[in-house]
């Protein structure tokens, strides 16, 4: 039973900060190098301060590790920054509620809204949302410094829920106030409004006690926000339930929402032994469908993987083709994994393809692989020579994340990709 609650957020006070546009960032392990620099110079209240260091010479792929490697005086500071926010009034202060959050965005031409509800999420062993991927340890050792040192939730965890839409129509509508309403800098809308009253508290909370959860975006700050929920028990002895640390701020989406769209993460590798394409063709051949790809352009690929789920379009520097599992094969190396992957296109990339049919082992493809989103850019990097083989992917349904996760099944790393990101800024919440 998952126990959501009303929690005091902190927020940019808009008569400090009048131009929210300016003070929100992607979430700490969505920003480039590029836009990392961008963000610092964009304001000097820009969140991106407390969630990631100045840019610097010694950039991390931010996709997998982001700041591990980082002097661990930057903690320190991002929290002194974060409290000096706080002294000053630049981050104010709410009553306890329940937030309603609405984002309106647009994809390749296509407008969509999509409407959430942000509250504290009680943490527990037993009575957690559901995990649909695995995690890198790196991350998790980076997060968990920074919620040491600056004891707050600075970005929420995105989860989806089940529950019809009407129903969920009719939780958002106990919203009252408006709190914030702006457009950011690439145009997306963000609507906020808080739910206060004590009756409209109570529906909402019994409403959430009885959805099922999976999270979506942040498996890295949760298992963080976990580590540390543990470690205060342990060095305090006090009961999760009634600290703020056994707590930890959410976003929750219906499945049912129109405006959930879960696009592929590609994978690029380099070091690739020779032959491997002319292999992995011969290897394959009695389970799949291979079709020579004529045309490598983004757009192109984009649209000869849309909505195939058990294919996986490769690429290197002489070759492209596209790989379809056919319809009842069943390749022995995916018996070991369970029935809900086995059709699932990333799960056939790293069980067949690189583990039976290239034979790369699990720590050479950790220091081969890149994780890429754009079609285009995967596309490029293997014709100019950065890489040697790009594997491209079809985005999975919200619904299929939702069951697999349901199933206790988790997918490789990097599996989804929940766009648009929440934004990091809108609201915060302190674990003091």
């Amino acid at each position: 039973m998952a126990i959501i609650s009303p929690f005091a957020g902190l927020r940019f006070n808009p008569e400090k900060t009048k131009d929210l546009s300016r003070a929100i960032s992607p979430p700490y392990d969505k920003i480039t190098a590029a836009e990392r620099a961008e963000l610092w110079k964009r304001s000097e209240r820009n969140v991106v301060r407390l969630i990631l260091p100045p840019p610097g010479d010694k950039e991390i792929d931010t996709v997998t590790q982001s700041t591990d490697a980082e002097s661990l005086d930057w903690y320190a500071s991002a929290a002194r920054l974060y409290q000096e926010w706080r002294k000053e009034n630049i981050l104010q202060t709410d009553l306890a509620q329940l937030y309603v959050y609405k984002q309106t965005f647009s994809y390749r031409g296509n407008a969509y809204n999509r409407t959430g509800l942000f509250g504290a999420l009680q943490l527990g062993e037993q009575s957690g949302p559901r995990s649909h991927e695995y995690t890198f340890e790196g991350p998790k050792a980076d997060r968990l410094r920074l919620l040491r040192a600056a004891k707050a939730n600075l970005s929420p965890i995105f989860l989806i829920a089940d529950g019809g839409r009407a129903e969920w129509d009719s939780i958002f509508s106990l919203a009252g106030e408006r709190l914030i309403h702006f457009h950011d800098l690439d145009g997306q809308e963000h609507l906020l409004e808080g739910i206060s009253g004590e009756k409209e508290l109570r529906t909402a909370e019994e409403f959430l006690q009885r959805r099922e959860l999976v999270i979506a975006d942040g498996h890295h700050r949760y298992e963080t926000a976990m580590n540390y929920c543990r470690e205060m028990k342990e060095k305090t002895g006090k009961d999760p339930r009634r600290e703020a640390w056994g707590s930890l701020l959410v976003l929750i989406v219906p499945i049912a929402d129109p405006g959930l769209l879960v696009l592929p993460t590609h994978r690029v590798l380099s070091n690739m032994p020779n032959g491997w394409f002319d292999r992995l063709r011969e290897k394959a051949a009695p389970d799949f469908d291979i079709e020579p790809i004529r045309q490598v352009s983004g757009e192109a690929l984009r649209s000869a993987l849309a909505g195939r789920n058990r294919s996986i379009a490769v690429l290197s520097r002489q070759d492209a083709a596209m790989f379809t599992l056919k319809s009842h094969a069943a390749p022995a190396s995916m018996d070991a994994i369970p029935a809900s992957l086995r059709d699932l296109n990333v799960a056939i990339l790293h069980r067949h393809f690189f583990a039976a049919c290239l034979d790369l082992p699990e720590e050479a493809l950790r220091e081969a692989v890149r994780y890429v989103r754009d079609e285009e850019e995967a596309a490029d990097r293997v014709r100019q020579g950065a890489s040697d083989a790009a594997f491209l992917l079809a985005g999975i349904s919200p619904q299929t994340v939702f069951d697999v996760s349901l199933t206790g099944v988790r997918m490789p790393q990097k599996s989804t990709d929940f766009y648009p990101k929440i934004p990091t800024g809108l609201v915060l919440r302190s674990v003091e």
